[in-house]
């Protein structure tokens, strides 16, 4: 892997982190029942995800490293976690992309 394909992955995976749904982001305040008061809605997250994951799919393709697609089926499983809020599922996700950033630098 050449330093400028390696430079574009890490680089197209802090902005999926900085992109993640937060506490207080944008919302529909006019139906606010729809939220609960701590946490982002599903429809987030999973919007997010899908982001994360087609831009996992690119980077896979681009580079061609196992460690990405290991990363995509640990997302997977944080994803469909029983019992955790989506904001919890987000920051563990927040630090699996962050550690694969960490892996693809050593590369």
């Amino acid at each position: 892997m050449n330093k400028q394909s390696k430079q574009m992955v890490i680089d197209a995976l802090y902005k999926v982190v900085n992109s993640a749904p937060a506490l207080y982001s944008q919302r529909n305040y006019l139906s606010p029942q729809t939220y609960q008061a701590n946490d982002v809605s599903m429809q987030e997250l999973s919007t997010w995800v899908n982001y994360a994951n087609q831009v996992l799919d690119i980077s896979y393709n681009h580079v061609g490293l196992n460690v990405i697609m290991s990363t995509k089926m640990m997302i997977s499983q944080l994803v469909s976690q029983y019992g955790v809020s989506n904001i919890q599922r987000i920051d563990q996700i927040k630090q699996e992309l962050i550690k694969l950033t960490q892996a693809i630098l050593q590369y």
